[in-house]
């Protein structure tokens, strides 16, 4: 009796089991934007922010849109669908991005992708103001939406640079912070930021490097462009003895570098009008 009844038992388990598989393989599958910021914690953002200014050679650049299926991966490519908000964008299709495609694909045997949004540094505007897209994701045959806490993302983008926390700490080797300095500084030094503290004893000498290459290029920016060919940077030529230094990649965002008679040196002027020294 007790076997008969264990076996009942296990008829009804398999049973069950059956048919949550046949109901999960039925239903359709949905997708959602998984942008995490922090893998250890798992923390997601609901935001990408982008700066032109980090990347002066850079004309256009893209960013991608991490969406993630929440159910089976099949053999066979699947489509969805990605909107602009028109209501919460303040970007202009054409200006600050290309347009989006219609669809967009999940290959096969896959469950992420990543969805190509290509950003433009045209608009001079960007270097004073910061712009965003917000995107929503749009059910299809394929998938639905079901997750609205994740159904949207936005990308927050400009070409300006906002006073680092590390600047204050190394306010000795840089000087009083503006933002053509920090653009400059990106360009030249080798690195992009530098330590938010100078408690390690590594620290200093590798801070010290990016520095003293940030003040030969403003000591001498003409020989710098000589001696560093690979940089890709070149100095043209205006009047009164003056250049502009740009990016031979990005040649819309130049700088002007001004001689001095008095001293006879070549000196870049910040957003205030003041001359760049450190």
């Amino acid at each position: 009796m007790k076997h008969i009844i264990a076996i009942a038992l296990l008829c009804g388990i398999l049973y069950s089991c059956k048919k949550v598989e046949e109901v999960r393989y039925q239903s359709t599958d949905n997708v959602y934007f998984n942008l995490i910021t922090d893998t250890s914690k798992q923390t997601r953002s609901d935001s990408i922010v982008y700066s032109f200014a980090l990347y002066p050679e850079k004309a256009t650049d893209t960013v991608f849109l991490p969406v993630r299926i929440s159910g089976s991966r099949v053999k066979t490519a699947r489509q969805f669908k990605v909107t602009v908000v028109d209501s919460a964008t303040t970007a202009v299709a054409g200006l600050h991005y290309k347009p989006l495609e219609d669809m967009y694909t999940m290959p096969a045997d896959s469950g992420t992708t990543g969805v190509p949004v290509i950003l433009l540094n045209t608009d001079p505007a960007l270097a004073n103001k910061t712009v965003r897209i917000k995107f929503m994701l749009v059910a299809t045959a394929d998938f639905k939406v079901d997750y609205t806490p994740w159904d949207s993302l936005r990308v927050i983008f400009s070409n300006r640079l906002e006073k680092p926390v590390w600047w204050n700490v190394w306010i000795g080797e840089l000087g009083a912070y503006s933002r053509v300095k920090h653009e400059l500084f990106i360009r030249v030094s080798g690195t992009t930021e530098l330590p938010a503290t100078n408690s390690d004893a590594t620290t200093t000498p590798r801070v010290l490097y990016y520095t003293r290459r940030f003040k030969a290029f403003l000591s001498d920016p003409l020989l710098w462009v000589q001696n560093n060919p690979a940089a890709g940077y070149t100095l043209t030529p205006t009047t009164n003895g003056n250049y502009f230094f740009y990016s031979i990649t990005n040649p819309e965002k130049k700088y002007l570098l001004e001689l001095n008679p008095a001293d006879n040196r070549y000196y870049f002027r910040d957003e205030d009008g003041n001359r760049i020294v450190v």
